[in-house]
């Protein structure tokens, strides 16, 4: 009888491999094989009422709300042309250096990063303002692409992060916890991202300008950190709400979300249009996510119970491998999902099969979700799919594909370094708990 369950479980992962291949939109292919799977494997009264009651109960949750929260404040932020100021604002404390300009992309990314929360508003909003001026200072199209590109990916990691927050609703782990966790990775991300672009300008001859950028004193220092006061004000709020015990994940998303609409007020324009098209995109994104998180749900469900990822779970136990070998081996699939699926899509995918290896094997899940989040961030700037660098060569069109992707490959072993300290060094992601 369990032969037959295993073999109804891996002819569901087939059927749904199928339907995707076949063009079927990711959510309904996971729901499709879901259904699928519980008619084949439960009485025709359970499936029917799983399906009456599932998507209301999986979805239905209070601490959801973050989402949308975090979605609308980075909207915000966009519209008041918050990125634009952290650039210059960067520029005028690096500027100087090799490959200065380059490395105020990575630091703008960072800061656009705690107030947008998403990967590709990162990439698609710094690149409008940073890779022009690099392509007519002198930078090559790998740099000036690759730099957006890479460091784009600090808005799934650095707080808050939507990536992080679907993570947390697949597997039921603390939203407060795994921002804590994003922040000391996000920023020794950054880091060396630019000790990275410092020797790549100064090693490699043509990949920036040879003439340093001017210097600045001390005061222009402070007061261009001071014109990024709402980056600062906004990540206070939220992190400061957390951290401090004011209130919790849901209430510094609203406290955030409302700072994000009082800076879109103060700064004037169309007010009334900014708000409600960041409704309205908020709207449609979080819809796309939670339909994803509802036909996951379904899948997870059909898979549990052909027990598939219980057999994985005592597979893999058997070989008693310690456990930094076995995190490394449970984040193979990411590394190689990535290649082909967006980050949300990947860890709805796997986490019903993965993540009960990962509770079984005493793996701490808040890094194991910044883990996760660091393949992801690979994922993002790697072909055929590199979500992040077709964003920005559709934002700016004279970028060359391949060149950019060349670009990604120094950030890409950078990423690869990065994920090796934090299973090497555990605390440098849970220091902050």
């Amino acid at each position: 009888m369990q032969s037959i369950d295993l073999a109804l479980g891996f002819g569901l992962l087939g059927g749904m491999l199928v339907l995707l291949v076949a063009g079927v939109p990711i959510a309904y292919s996971l729901l499709i094989a879901g259904l699928a799977g519980l008619m084949l494997t439960r009485p025709w009264i359970a499936t029917e009422f799983l399906v009456s009651t599932f998507p209301y109960s999986a979805s239905a949750n209070l601490a959801y709300v973050v989402l949308p929260l975090f979605l609308f404040m980075g909207h915000m932020s966009f519209s008041a042309g918050i990125a634009h100021r952290a650039f210059d604002s960067a520029r005028v404390w690096v500027g100087a250096l090799p490959g200065g300009m380059a490395i105020a992309t990575v630091f703008a990314c960072a800061g656009f990063a705690a107030v947008s929360g998403s990967s590709l508003a990162t990439s698609a909003t710094v690149a409008q303002v940073a890779v022009p001026r690099m392509l007519k200072e002198g930078y090559s199209h790998a740099i000036s692409a690759g730099s957006v590109a890479a460091a784009g990916t600090l808005g799934v990691l650095i707080p808050p992060s939507g990536l992080l927050i679907v993570y947390a609703i697949a597997t039921e782990t603390s939203v407060p916890d795994l921002f804590l966790a994003g922040i000391v990775p996000g920023i020794l991300t950054a880091v060396l991202y630019a000790i990275m672009l410092f020797g790549w300008v100064k090693l490699v001859p043509g990949a920036g300008p040879a003439v340093r950028g001017p210097r600045t004193t001390a005061r222009q220092k402070l007061e261009a950190a001071g014109q990024s006061w709402e980056i600062i004000l906004l990540f206070l709020i939220v992190m400061g709400t957390i951290y401090l015990g004011i209130g919790t994940a849901t209430e510094a998303a609203a406290f955030g979300a409302a700072g994000a609409v009082l800076i879109v007020l103060l700064r004037g324009g169309k007010r009334g249009a900014i708000i409600w098209r960041g409704l309205v995109d908020t709207g449609v994104t979080t819809s796309s996510v939670f339909l994803l998180i509802i036909g996951a749900g379904f899948f997870g469900l059909a898979l549990t119970t052909t027990q598939v990822p219980q057999q994985l779970t005592l597979w893999l136990t058997q070989f008693d491998l310690p456990k930094w070998q076995l995190t490394l081996l449970l984040l193979l699939p990411y590394l190689f999902l990535g290649f082909f699926v967006d980050a949300i899509t990947m860890m709805l995918l796997t986490l019903p099969i993965i993540f009960p290896v990962v509770l079984d094997a005493g793996i701490n899940p808040v890094l194991f979700g910044i883990l996760v989040t660091k393949c992801a961030e690979i994922g993002a700037i790697t072909p055929p799919v590199g979500l992040n660098i077709f964003v920005v060569k559709n934002t700016v069109p004279e970028i060359d594909v391949m060149s950019a992707f060349k670009g990604a490959i120094p950030f890409v072993l950078v990423e690869l370094v990065i994920i090796a300290l934090l299973v090497a060094f555990n605390d440098i992601a849970l220091v902050l708990i």
